[in-house]
């Protein structure tokens, strides 16, 4: 069955009641759906594998929490999560004992700690030679007379969130100390003490808040479950939890590895 964008004109609550009957429906028939949609809400909850696409390229194509917890550049990492992801950009250099330490912020620093080992010397020279391969596999074609296509895997422009916002954008010649941390909003422990900052705004929903932080310039996005609300401008504390924060690299917007962050 080839479905595209069936539910895109039901309002919300309707919409809702028919992701869970073509659920239903696609194991019951046990036939094979390819469904197409901008709404990344129906892809998590209605697939078995999500086929992700920028420009006409595939950026990944895996189960839906292998989605959303191990994306493989900062597109997927951006586009999939409610509310988004928040990215960071950072600088880091390994320590001897693996660790990498990070300054960000404008004058924070913390420790990233990986959650299985990895070198950023190795990661950034097999990058090298894959780039290098890829050129070669471009001139290969040219010399065979193939046409070249015009979706391209072009570089993706993230957003990184601010209070205020430049019009200009800084031109940066980037090195391989310019990573890009990626936290979901759910890691974000507001019991925590190793970062301090400002409410931006709260957002009470019910069975979750929605609270934007502001450090310095920079807003974060966290999210609390329950209805535990805070004034804006309050003062708050946080840190950040769990080893599911994402590093990538700036340059080539691919992921690095998994991993904590301490102060």
């Amino acid at each position: 069955l080839f479905m595209d964008e069936p539910l895109s004109n039901l309002d919300a609550k309707l919409r809702l009641e028919m992701r869970s009957e073509l659920q239903r429906l696609h194991i019951t028939t046990g036939s094979t759906f390819v469904y197409v949609t901008h709404d990344q809400l129906e892809a998590m909850t209605l697939a078995t594998r999500i086929c992700l696409i920028d420009n006409g390229i595939l950026q990944q194509y895996d189960p839906p929490l292998t989605v959303y917890n191990q994306p493989n550049n900062t597109f997927v990492a951006d586009f999939v999560g409610n509310p988004s992801i928040n990215l960071i950009e950072v600088k880091g250099t390994q320590q001897k004992n693996g660790e990498i330490s990070l300054s960000f912020f404008e004058d924070q620093k913390a420790t990233f700690v990986p959650k299985t080992a990895v070198n950023l010397s190795e990661f950034h020279a097999a990058q090298r030679d894959y780039d290098a391969k890829q050129i070669e596999l471009e001139k290969e074609k040219i010399a065979n007379g193939y046409v070249e296509k015009t979706n391209k895997d072009l570089p993706f422009k993230y957003h990184i969130a601010k209070v205020e916002e430049s019009e200009v954008e800084d031109k940066v010649e980037l090195t391989e100390e310019d990573l890009v941390l990626a936290i979901r909003p759910e890691f974000i422990d507001f019991n925590g003490k190793d970062f301090e900052g400002v409410v931006y705004s709260a957002m009470p929903a019910g069975m979750e808040t929605t609270v934007k932080i502001r450090v310095g310039n920079f807003l974060l996005t966290g999210v609390i479950f329950g209805d535990i609300s805070y004034a804006i401008d309050d003062k708050i504390t946080f840190s950040l939890k769990g080893e599911g924060v994402l590093l990538y690299d700036r340059k080539t917007a691919r992921v690095i590895t998994t991993g904590s962050v301490k102060k």
